[in-house]
């Protein structure tokens, strides 16, 4: 699933354990080189004030990833001032707050030993709707495709996809959440892999049991137009308007549409086929797919997760029979 870029965003990178040679930290000579780094895309600059396993988290790709977030939500940036620091257990903390064209953001930095082995930047987007409206138009999309080729859509099945999507979206958060009280065990990619199969695992597990019985395209439909529309437009303007915290779907809107039109037709060909087929043995290829698409998409390899997410709709509407509707068969009945 295309991921959000949301609220307050603390991109806390691992406060390593590990010892290192004591030294002198100069928070202040890092954060002249910061501003430099972000406005001339120089990560050579900063490159060498982090501790060799810091440096293995903030590579230099995550960095030309957060500058340009900097960039089209802050604008370039003009001055830093320090604001307090402090202790917390053996490591400095020293915070400072960024000044940019368009806003401020604050920065911790974390030293011990006097090394740099922790960075986190408190940074938000700017409310951006295109790419929601875009996710709205795949997710329709899919529904109209699918509808021209059963003819057949059992509303009160679409609705209860529907429901499913805002249940797990309720469960599925508290993974990301779990992976980041892991933050200092485990490294980057691995929390990811866990994440990632925990969510698909969840997902496939959820459609397969509503959809043995049940119209499972429509329970499909529902969860992806529950998931692209109903939670899209709510979190928007929800967060944007009532709490007041931005919210941005942000990236290439066109990546946004096809991630909702894939996945949306996933959901509804792979629910299908658990309608056809009523083995629990089915949903394993399903779990591999969404699996290896959400890893893909998180390390935005978005077209890869997309092709990935691909496969599966075809394999989906083979076992469900969705291609019989093409040739006027009907959709399965509910007993």
């Amino acid at each position: 699933m295309m991921k959000k870029k949301s609220l307050l965003t603390l991109v806390l990178l691992a406060f390593l354990l590990q010892p290192v040679a004591a030294g002198h930290a100069n928070p202040n000579a890092f954060m002249e080189e910061f501003v430099k780094a972000i406005n001339t895309g120089n990560f050579s600059l900063i490159e060498h004030y982090m501790s060799p396993q810091l440096r293995e988290e903030f590579t230099e790709g995550y960095f030309e990833n957060i500058r340009s977030f900097i960039l089209t939500n802050y604008g370039r940036v003009l001055s830093f001032k320090a604001l307090n620091e402090s202790e917390s257990k053996d490591m400095e903390l020293y915070k400072f707050e960024v000044t940019c064209e368009k806003g401020s953001f604050p920065v911790l930095l974390a030293y011990k030993n006097g090394e740099l082995v922790g960075i986190a930047l408190g940074v938000r987007a700017k409310p951006n709707p295109s790419g929601m409206v875009a996710m709205i138009l795949g997710s329709f999309t899919a529904l109209g495709i699918l509808y021209i080729l059963v003819r057949k859509i059992t509303p009160h099945d679409l609705i209860l996809g529907s429901g499913l999507a805002l249940a797990l979206s309720v469960i599925i958060p508290f993974y990301g959440i779990v992976a980041m009280f892991t933050v200092s065990l485990y490294p980057t990619l691995q929390r990811t892999l866990v994440t990632a199969l925990a969510t698909a695992v969840t997902v496939e597990v959820a459609k397969f049991y509503l959809s043995r019985r049940r119209d499972g395209l429509a329970i499909g439909l529902g969860l992806g137009i529950g998931q692209y529309v109903l939670l899209a437009v709510g979190t928007f303007v929800a967060v944007n308007f009532i709490l007041q915290l931005p919210v941005s779907f942000t990236g290439s809107t066109f990546s946004a549409f096809l991630v909702a039109l894939a996945f949306t037709l996933f959901h509804a060909a792979s629910a299908r086929s658990y309608t056809a087929v009523k083995r629990p043995v089915y949903m394993l290829p399903f779990i591999a797919i969404e699996f290896a698409a959400l890893v893909l998409m998180s390390l935005n390899m978005v077209y890869p997760g997309v092709a990935a997410i691909g496969l599966g709709v075809l394999i989906g509407a083979r076992v469900g029979g969705v291609w019989n509707g093409i040739a006027g068969r009907e959709a399965p009945r509910n007993p």
